[in-house]
């Protein structure tokens, strides 16, 4: 399957992730730099910190998006195991 097509896919916008983070990070390492540099020094400190901000809201959503999967991964394994909900048992009798 190409990548594209891994993309269009149901959450294939995750695999965009880490190069979105890198895009952003080189954003925030250029505004520094000119910001340092004495270039447009209030444009650059206020680009520097909405990509900062970026940053950690993206680390932020990957870090609660691998909780909701670690919870949803151990709740399938403990419920695989269980007796056949409420909903079934009224089908079968």
């Amino acid at each position: 399957m190409s990548f594209v097509a891994q993309i269009l896919q149901p959450g294939g916008g995750l695999l965009l992730i880490p190069f979105i983070r890198s895009v952003i990070m080189c954003l925030f390492m250029l505004t520094v730099t000119a910001f340092v540099a004495g270039v447009a020094r209030v444009h650059m400190a206020i680009l520097a910190s909405l990509a900062g901000g970026l940053l950690l809201s993206i680390s932020f959503f990957m870090s609660e998006y691998d909780k909701a999967m670690t919870a949803s991964k151990e709740k399938s394994r403990s419920g695989a195991g269980s007796a056949t909900p409420a909903s079934e048992r009224a089908k079968s009798d």
